[in-house]
């Protein structure tokens, strides 16, 4: 999988050469629906996982995605949604090499990209 799968940690998605948390987050659901149950996947970092391991992945895009999407609808700054961070089942998430702050930018200016 690449860096398209960051096993238990958030992802680096490289905003600036055309890639979007939006994208991403579309990929992993594609896959998804195309993987057998048994499927060892191999991921860009982490331990060899499996087909559950990338739905709770997928589920973690959609729902960090969601807050920090809700934050900025009810017109929250990035400096506000990075204050008021990511709720506690998140904190290992942000334990590797994409720390929680960055993660909670990453989605920011993927959004604002997209309403541009």
């Amino acid at each position: 999988m690449g860096d398209d799968f960051f096993a238990g940690r958030f992802p680096f998605v490289d905003l600036d050469s055309g890639g979007s948390v939006q994208g991403l987050t579309k990929n992993i659901a594609d896959i998804i629906a195309k993987l057998p149950a048994d499927a060892k996947i191999i991921p860009g970092h982490g331990a060899l996982s499996t087909s559950e391991d990338l739905k709770a992945y997928h589920q973690t895009l959609v729902e960090t995605t969601d807050i920090v999407q809700k934050g900025m609808m009810s017109g929250k700054t990035l400096e506000g949604l990075k204050k008021d961070g990511l709720p506690a089942k998140y904190k290992s998430w942000g334990e590797g090499f994409i720390k929680t702050d960055f993660w909670i930018e990453t989605i920011h200016k993927s959004l604002t990209m997209k309403m541009k």
